[in-house]
């Protein structure tokens, strides 16, 4: 009896696999076929209709794609191929209801080789790059291929292509852990030998997937479209290599490190379990297999994690001198251990209020139980908003405190320098420009570049050298969300800092007589990453309320220049699409995840200076307070014209922005 339920248990876990396998085999001709249609254009550069491609199509397809295209179709192809021809007697067994062999086994491993197979092609598309036919077949696109054209346009970006070949990776290494498992329920020695050997390959696959692949089309630049056989294919590699030992920085080459010695402790587990096998013993083998699977996914997510911090070698190169050529260093080194404490005191207040916040979050749930954290937490901000919003003071600036700016602007001048290697406030034209500046007029400062973490926009009117060049004292205006989380909230409303609403704007402007905004907003906070990439400084000029805010109020507009503080941190995860389409929605990007010195949300020692440009005087409008379209975009044009005239002369002498370029975006 328990032996005819063995057999029905084997025969239907053994249809159950070929039809896995059936349907991955057929994804894999899917994904093939709308891989092609997908990035087949006709002669004239539109998208071809679908249709089935023929074989000088699927020729040109496979051989133009580029090497790593080559070899990730042939795999797929040999797999689902080899799947095909596996499955066929093992359906003719089942329909003949013969014994077979190893029929289970067989059924395991045709199932596996389509998933590879599925895999596999997923990944050649991901990476298909335009390029020139292999040479000894350009014969064969002689003729009937001249109107053939290769474009990758409408594939994900590049970037967004990396995390879904990181994702692939995982799914591979989620394979190898399930066959590990899967060998609880394994008895005979070449079962077991065999889903050994095949979960290594797996995790060897997608670790090399990640570090390989993954790598590549994050830290590469590729082309977008090729004809024929005539395109620019290829690749610039923008420093990245396969091996490259002690390379990409300190935190990459740490991750990396750790990624790989427990990525070779696997293949050691796995490689004991199958000596275990061979040999006939089965000691706690669910033991091993749970503990490879868990270090088999650590492996996978430190070499996934490293991509984050590769800095190519010469942005490495290019920090080391910057670092060497500031007095950053050897400030810190003469510094004793109190105003070192001091130091990271002043800096963690400014940066990381918000980080501790939320880990004091976690740090209650984890200690007590979770009603009783709830309890406390609402309790405890209902009582704290209730206090802390009394008179309004985010409008107000109620909570101003006098004494604490003042601390606060000392050490800043006495600090900054020492952990960024730096700090100047630069009044464009000398001293003698000041004189340009009168306190009974009104000012709105145009703080570019919002960058990550603006904090310069914050201390700015703080710092003792803006003081004595200046004879007005603005009032920084910030989200609502800098005054929303606790302690962030206070330290930003101690700092007189206010909301950038448009009651808010108005009310501190006549108040006051000076504010200081950044115009690109938060929008400008995606775009940050173009400096690190792509050596451009990317500016957004679409807003244009404070420009009619200057207009209606008769406020001059004066352009500031903040060099050093945008590449001073950095966002971990880069997805511009769904961070674009999050601040949209939401008001911020997400995924955030900044980091800078030490992998840390601190900022890292490029340097800063702050550029102050000439005030321009608001134009006499035709109707009194209520200006036109017209006259805003004409001042608006006019403010951003000063703001590259400013650029052109003072960010070439900046270190390291001698090859960024000002785009206005």
């Amino acid at each position: 009896m328990s032996l005819s339920i063995s057999a029905a248990l084997a025969a239907v876990t053994g249809d159950a696999l070929l039809s896995a396998a059936a349907v991955a085999s057929a994804c894999t001709l899917l994904a093939h076929l709308g891989g092609v249609a997908l990035c087949q254009r006709d002669g004239s550069g539109g998208t071809c209709r679908f249709r089935l491609p023929g074989p000088r199509v699927e020729l040109h397809f496979l051989l133009s794609g580029g090497a790593r295209h080559l070899v990730l179709q042939a795999f797929s192809w040999a797999l689902c191929f080899g799947a095909v021809l596996v499955a066929m007697p093992l359906l003719l067994a089942r329909w003949r209801q013969a014994q077979t062999p190893h029929m289970e086994l067989l059924s395991a491993a045709v199932a596996v080789a389509a998933y590879c197979a599925l895999l596999f092609q997923v990944k050649g598309l991901l990476v298909f790059e335009p390029g020139e036919p292999v040479q000894l077949l350009a014969r064969t696109f002689a003729s009937g291929s001249s109107s053939l054209y290769w474009d990758v346009s409408r594939l994900p970006s590049r970037t967004a292509r990396a995390y879904i070949v990181t994702g692939i990776g995982l799914l591979w290494v989620g394979l190898g852990g399930a066959l590990l498992l899967a060998t609880e329920f394994l008895t005979d020695t070449v079962s077991l030998s065999v889903y050994y050997a095949l979960a290594a390959a797996c995790v060897t696959v997608g670790a090399f997937t990640t570090h390989g692949l993954a790598g590549f089309l994050r830290h590469s630049e590729g082309s977008s479209s090729s004809k024929g056989g005539k395109g620019g294919g290829g690749s610039a590699n923008g420093g990245w290599r396969f091996w490259q030992p002690f390379r990409g920085g300190t935190a990459f080459v740490l991750a990396q490190a750790l990624g790989w010695a427990l990525y070779s402790s696997v293949l050691v587990a796995c490689l004991y379990l199958l000596v275990q096998a061979v040999a006939g013993v089965a000691y706690c083998v669910r033991c091993w297999a749970v503990a490879a699977g868990l270090v088999m996914f650590l492996s996978e997510l430190l070499l996934a994690g490293s991509l984050l911090t590769f800095q190519a070698p010469a942005a490495v190169q290019a920090i080391k001198a910057a670092a060497l050529d500031m007095a950053a260093p050897s400030q810190l080194a003469r510094m004793g251990l109190r105003e070192r404490l001091l130091n990271l005191l002043i800096i963690s207040i400014l940066y990381i209020p918000m980080h501790l916040f939320f880990a004091v979050g976690v740090l209650t749930f984890m200690v007590l139980p979770a009603t009783t954290a709830t309890a406390l937490w609402l309790g405890g901000l209902f009582v704290y908003y209730s206090a802390t919003a009394f008179g309004q003071p985010e409008h107000t600036g109620r909570r101003e405190w006098p004494a604490f700016q003042a601390w606060m602007g000392a050490q800043l001048e006495r600090f900054l320098p020492a952990w960024l290697g730096s700090c100047e406030v630069v009044l464009d034209g000398g001293k003698s420009a000041a004189e340009a500046f009168d306190p009974q007029q009104r000012y709105i400062f145009g703080f570019q570049h919002h960058g990550l973490y603006p904090l310069g926009a914050g201390y700015l009117p703080l710092l003792h050298s803006f003081k004595r060049l200046l004879p007005v004292r603005p009032v920084t205006l910030t989200a609502s969300v800098c005054v929303t989380v606790p302690l962030l909230r206070d330290i930003v409303l101690w700092l007189g800092i206010r909301i950038v609403s448009r009651r808010t704007f108005e009310h501190t402007l006549q108040e006051r007589k000076a504010v200081l905004i950044c115009p690109g907003g938060q929008a400008e906070m995606c775009l940050t990453n173009r400096l690190h990439r792509h050596k451009e400084f990317s500016v957004y000029s679409r807003h244009k309320g404070f420009v009619r805010m200057a207009l209606k109020h008769d406020a001059a507009l004066v352009p500031v220049l903040a060099l050093g503080e945008a590449d001073s941190l950095r966002n971990l995860i880069e997805w511009p699409a769904m961070q674009r389409w999050c601040t949209k929605k939401l008001g911020f990007p997400i995924p955030f995840i900044i980091a800078g010195r030490w992998c840390l949300p601190l900022p890292a020692p490029t340097g800063l200076r702050f550029v102050i440009g000439q005030p321009l005087r608001a134009p006499k409008l035709a109707k009194e307070g209520e200006p036109t379209e017209e006259e805003v975009d004409a001042f608006h044009a006019q403010f951003y014209a000063s703001l590259k005239d400013l650029w052109a002369r003072h960010a070439p002498k900046f270190p390291g922005y001698e090859g960024v370029k000002l785009v206005v975006v």
